[in-house]
């Protein structure tokens, strides 16, 4: 996640699936807050009044949130302290670390803070930003600043383990050497095989403007009720989220 995003298309989208899925549990989500940087335009959907036709399409699927996003572009920056300022979520808390630091051990300490916080929170949901998504298998190679773009495997898992937690939502950014169908398919068959027996995981699809994917690993108990309404949410002729189907459908 960086500051400049906020208030996107993505951020309306994630929290709109957020909303539906869990209008009474206590949200956490976090950033892996990440530099803003400057190579390319995007963040540039944004959710407000001067972008008509997508504000309209927004508000009509939720009034308020869409009214708030707006409010965020009435001021002087975009960061995201304003989404826990306006309260975007009623139950939602937000933990705003910078994802970087001086090397590895300073990112073990930023693990720690963050599951410190959802432990002092009791979130029952915890949604993780990083800005591009699960950590690629060319992860060793890369530097420590753009490491801080991914959420590793064992971060993870220290999420998911923690006793407060029933979902673990994970957003995904899709890449070019797959198709979009293929890259789900990838991710559910790898998250049933790391976490067969203790978890249930559903793929998620934001489809407009902007395409990306949500992973949500929920504990055998804990049933995700709302799923199946959640593709009667139209943007425009098409649904705004899609589910994928079971692989063997």
């Amino acid at each position: 996640m960086q500051n400049r995003y906020s208030g996107d298309m993505g951020d309306f989208g994630k929290f709109l699936l957020l909303k539906h899925l869990f209008p009474t549990e206590s949200i956490a989500t976090i950033w892996y807050l990440y530099p803003d940087e400057t190579h390319n335009n995007d963040g540039s959907h944004r959710v407000e009044e001067g972008n008509a036709n997508l504000y309209r399409h927004c508000h009509s699927l939720d009034p308020q949130m869409s009214e708030l996003f707006h409010q965020i572009h009435q001021r002087d920056s975009r960061h995201i302290d304003l989404f826990e300022e306006l309260c975007v979520l009623e139950n939602g808390h937000y933990f705003t670390e910078s994802i970087l630091g001086e090397g590895e051990s300073d990112r073990i300490q930023w693990l720690k803070r963050a599951l410190e916080f959802i432990r002092s929170k009791s979130c029952s949901v915890v949604c993780l930003d990083p800005d591009n998504g699960i950590e690629p298998s060319s992860m060793s190679k890369l530097s420590i600043l753009k490491q801080g773009k991914y959420a590793t495997f064992a971060e993870i898992e220290s999420f998911f383990t923690l006793e407060c937690v029933n979902h673990l939502v994970i957003y995904q950014h899709f890449h070019r050497q797959q198709s979009h169908d293929m890259q789900m398919r990838e991710a559910k068959v790898k998250f049933e095989r790391l976490y067969e027996g203790r978890a249930v995981v559903t793929i998620i699809r934001h489809n407009p403007v902007q395409a990306r994917f949500y992973i949500v690993l929920s504990k055998p108990t804990e049933i995700l009720e709302p799923i199946r309404s959640l593709e009667d949410r139209m943007y425009g002729p098409r649904a705004f989220f899609s589910v994928l189907r079971a692989l063997n459908e």
